[in-house]
């Protein structure tokens, strides 16, 4: 395949000067994952989301607030109100801060310490729910609480809204089909709020009916593909419900995969080290299954595309994941005297 001028030219790399937090957001680059996966049969691009300011979430984020501005649903001053299990809250927060929202977060308390931090660090408040009920749980207690302000809260409403998708199909869709040169093969998609899934699905498949689309979702808790909601660790996907979003991108799923949690963490690891990349345990499941479609016979020579959702810096504290076991303390006495010269 021939790959696009973003392959041969120098990425953009925004040296503009900006007005707004939201004009970094999209227009990312694509990483030819040959280290990763040496000698493959396929070729698997990662899509660099981490580069947006926070994550790839930021664009849905940023279309939906603006879209619900140009509606006069919310003006500044607005509390903006979530469910999330980290990076759309986090987006919430940054877009608040910087047009003077107020936001308050309903989320797991599963969820890493790194993401509270962020979140209080741009001046959103975070209420916690119970771990064993996931997104579910938070979602439901985010949609009482603004139902009891009378109309003073908005509700974001990421799991159901269609501005969440639209935003994908105006942006990430379009980027990807141009720097495959319309060569992809599979666009493989975390299950979470689905809003990723339904806009590629939609464009993807406009533009060549014969994309595969493939969902993943933790083998813990594969609600998506009919079971029971368990506890998983695959943190931001598996919200434990299937939302509205998925529901009108169903048909366009060509096939879901269960990803283990343990192999997930694996290949996150194997990703910082084999490529420099430090990304989050999704973006690691998703490598994971690419790896597990390359073994396919009819995957030779195809185009493989996985978002690399955000940065492994906000997982830091989630045990098993990163390591920290290549560590000594220095001692004196490991300390040698320097060699003497000689004349």
């Amino acid at each position: 395949m021939t790959l696009g001028a973003s392959w041969r030219t120098t990425p953009d790399v925004r040296m503009d000067v900006i007005d707004d937090i939201g004009q970094l957001v999209g227009r990312t680059p694509m990483l030819r994952l040959g280290k990763l996966f040496a000698d493959a049969p396929a070729t698997v691009l990662g899509k660099l989301e981490l580069t947006n300011p926070m994550s790839v979430k930021d664009r849905p984020v940023k279309h939906i607030i603006e879209a619900a501005l140009g509606r006069g649903d919310i003006a500044p001053g607005t509390e903006l109100v979530e469910a999330s299990s980290g990076n759309t809250a986090i987006a919430i927060a940054m877009y608040g801060a910087a047009h003077g929202f107020p936001v308050k977060i309903f989320m797991s308390e599963l969820v890493s310490v790194e993401r509270i931090k962020i979140l209080n660090t741009f001046g959103a408040s975070v209420v916690l729910t119970p771990g064993a009920e996931h997104t579910k749980g938070a979602r439901a207690r985010a949609m009482a609480y603004c139902e009891s302000r009378g109309g003073a809260s908005h509700f974001v409403n990421q799991h159901s809204n269609p501005d969440n998708s639209a935003a994908h199909y105006a942006t990430t869709g379009p980027e990807i089909w141009q720097q495959t040169d319309g060569g992809l093969h599979t666009m493989i998609v975390g299950l979470g709020t689905s809003g990723t899934v339904e806009g590629l699905s939609r464009y993807l498949k406009e533009q060549n009916p014969d994309v595969r689309i493939v969902g993943f979702e933790p083998a813990s808790s594969p609600v998506y593909s009919g079971g029971d909601m368990g506890k998983h660790r695959l943190i931001g996907i598996g919200p434990g419900f299937v939302t509205d979003n998925f529901e009108r991108a169903r048909d366009r799923v060509d096939e879901i995969v269960l990803v283990p949690d343990d192999a997930a963490f694996e290949m996150t690891r194997r990703l910082a080290r084999s490529e420099g990349v430090m990304a989050g345990v999704t973006s690691g499941a998703s490598l994971w299954v690419a790896e597990q479609l390359m073994q396919r016979p009819e995957y030779a020579g195809a185009t493989i595309v996985s978002i690399i959702c955000d940065s492994g810096e906000r997982y830091l504290s989630v045990d098993g994941l990163f390591p920290a076991d290549d560590v000594t303390m220095w001692a004196d006495e490991d300390a040698q005297e320097p060699a003497a010269a000689t004349a």
